[in-house]
């Protein structure tokens, strides 16, 4: 007998003395362990998959500072009382308007007594963009020149109104129809982009004798003609409008009415 069948035969005898309680008792340990080895892993998931139920409260809190931050444009609709202020605010200008109704309210685009037109006149608020003033009964410069008021439907003025006709019953027989000159005669719209007011009263008063290439050109004086010289501001605004474009060739599409002032500085030129 080898020594290995004498170590299997003392164990067998071994176990037959202690019964088999005490073999099964030796191989618990081993079993036990074997089986308690995996339950690290388990818990381990267990924890894992706790986790984010742990963190989950946590990212609910994070919503609360959006609602707390769109609080403040409640506010907003404080703005809208602004408008009722615009609005009584135009009603003044209209109340201006003469009545269209009323069979005593002045024609549109006439003067009062005091040389002021009267509502609606895009002439006279044409002169005031411009700069213009209202003396004497003709729109002027801040020198205290005639300027002609000429709005971009050719609404003039009446001094502009007036020398058009003047100017076509006087003055284009020699320097032609609508100031563009002739061939004995030159084209005033041109001569008066460089010619200023106070020259153009001079000459057509006194008169001028010009030599151009040879020809001889002889301007009469006119200081004792009152068809004229009554009118001779508003010749002048005529042609200078159409000496910077403002007015086209023929007749303007309308006027204002004349004023007072204007009526009677006439009459007592003419008078």
């Amino acid at each position: 007998m080898n020594k290995f069948s004498k170590r299997l035969a003392v164990a067998l005898m071994a176990c037959a003395a202690a019964g088999t309680a005490a073999c099964q008792e030796q191989s618990k340990p081993e079993d036990k362990a074997a089986a308690s080895t995996p339950a690290p892993a388990a818990e381990t998931k267990s924890e894992a998959a706790a986790t984010p139920a742990a963190e989950a409260p946590a990212a609910a809190p994070a919503a609360e500072p959006e609602k707390t931050a769109e609080a403040p444009a409640a506010p907003a609709p404080e703005a809208a009382p602004a408008q009722p202020q615009q609005v009584a605010q135009a009603e003044p200008a209209a109340a201006a308007a003469p009545n269209p109704d009323d069979p005593n309210a002045p024609e549109a685009g006439s003067r009062k007594p005091d040389g002021d037109a009267v509502y609606p006149n895009p002439v006279s608020e044409l002169a005031k963009s411009e700069g213009l003033k209202f003396e004497d009964g003709r729109y002027r410069t801040k020198d205290g020149d005639p300027a002609p008021v000429v709005t971009k439907d050719y609404m003039v003025d009446w001094g502009t109104w007036n020398g058009f006709r003047r100017y076509h019953d006087a003055c284009h027989v020699c320097h032609g129809p609508n100031a563009l000159g002739s061939t004995f005669a030159p084209a005033l719209a041109e001569s008066l982009k460089t010619m200023d007011y106070n020259e153009f009263l001079a000459t057509v008063s006194s008169g001028r004798v010009a030599n151009r290439g040879g020809t001889e050109y002889v301007m009469p004086a006119f200081g004792e003609d009152k068809n004229i010289m009554c009118y001779i501001d508003d010749i002048y605004t005529y042609i200078k409008a159409r000496s910077t474009g403002a007015m086209p060739a023929g007749r303007p599409n309308g006027r204002e009415d004349i004023s007072p002032e204007a009526k009677k500085g006439a009459d007592d030129c003419m008078g």
